[in-house]
């Protein structure tokens, strides 16, 4: 089954290639498994931002988003 990962960190990137995986549950996993490494790319250098995945099926309807958020700031 074919599977879109969009991304949006500021901009929003369409996946119009797409991924076969087996399940759903393959589509989430593979979803946080590219979160943490595009997060780590954008938040050293922000003070606030998130990042999102949304997952699309294969008749291209959304079915699953994660996303993190980094919001800093002194305490003091």
């Amino acid at each position: 089954m074919r599977f879109y990962f969009d991304v949006t960190n500021g901009e929003h990137s369409r996946d119009d290639i797409g991924t076969e995986l087996a399940d759903r549950d393959e589509a989430r996993a593979e979803a946080l498994a590219v979160l943490a490494p595009i997060a780590g790319d954008v938040f050293p250098d922000e003070k606030a931002c998130s990042v999102s995945v949304t997952v699309r099926d294969s008749d291209r309807r959304p079915i699953f988003q994660a996303s993190l958020a980094l919001v800093e700031g002194w305490i003091d």
